[in-house]
């Protein structure tokens, strides 16, 4: 009888033992361990890239951009982030073209966009996405479209302004003058040509405007990019960033902004020193 009762006891407790819980596809393997995704040994996502074969200069061609996990499986869900769940940053290598897409994502870790670009030579896509809790992942892609290649235009740091269709962007940068690693209010003050304080300034992505910032590297990596957020308040025509630049060199910045329906793009360039 006492053989019985300890029978009917083991079995009791191995069935009050809570059942263990798996991970599910596209969760952050770190996540229940408290370890941000950057700060993993090992690379939690990457991205794959699809293009046809053949792309010319002045053509539209298809962009499919599929998102893994670190055991390769396609990551089926994504947190939206400042509106949308993938911005694609597509620069040429020489940062001469820039080009800010949200491609559409059709399910199963796959989003597709389509595009046209200006000339032959290397190109470098930077995807920024959210998998479903897992924060934000930068990836970076490559390609090459076939052709004599334009040279590569100079970057002057000294030019502080620029004239957008009926308006002009002013860059002004606190303190003037600044080393890496050093925290640097960076504002855009918008005028008509008149000299009059732009109006009509709306959200874009749901903020007051935003900043791409890449370093000019060879090759890019996900190391040069920085995507900075407009500060709250201040006067409605300046749009104004915080932000630090990791190393010394050349860094060249792209200020977007909605005005009046129009998505602008003023471009400058930085040079940061040791």
């Amino acid at each position: 009888m006492g053989k019985w009762r300890l029978i009917i006891a083991l079995w009791s407790i191995l069935t009050w033992m809570p059942a263990s819980h798996s991970v599910a596809q596209g969760q952050d393997p770190h996540a229940a361990h408290g370890i941000h995704p950057a700060e993993a040994p090992t690379k939690a996502f990457q991205a794959k890239l699809s293009i046809p074969k053949g792309i010319r200069p002045g053509e539209s061609f298809a962009i499919a951009i599929d998102i893994q996990d670190g055991m390769r499986r396609q990551v089926p869900e994504f947190d939206l982030f400042q509106e949308k769940l993938m911005h694609l940053i597509l620069v040429s290598d020489d940062l001469a073209y820039f080009s800010h897409l949200h491609p559409e994502y059709r399910g199963n870790g796959r989003f597709q966009t389509s595009t046209v670009l200006p000339a032959a030579g290397g190109y470098t896509l930077f995807c920024d996405y959210q998998p479903a809790g897992a924060g934000e992942q930068i990836s970076v892609l490559k390609l090459r479209m076939q052709g004599t290649e334009k040279s590569e235009d100079a970057a002057d740091p000294n030019r502080g302004e620029q004239t957008l269709q009926d308006l002009r962007v002013r860059m002004i940068v606190s303190p003037a003058t600044f080393k890496a690693n050093d925290e640097i209010a960076i504002t855009f003050d918008l005028k008509r040509l008149d000299g009059s304080p732009v109006t009509g300034l709306e959200p874009y992505l749901g903020e007051k405007g935003h900043l791409v910032v890449i370093k000019k590297s060879a090759p890019l990596t996900d190391k040069d990019y920085i995507h900075a957020h407009a500060m709250r308040g201040g006067p409605a025509s300046q749009i104004a960033f915080s932000t630090r630049f990791p190393s010394q060199g050349l860094y060249k910045l792209w200020c977007q902004f909605n005005n009046q329906g129009r998505i602008l793009t003023a471009d400058f360039w930085i040079k940061v020193e040791r």
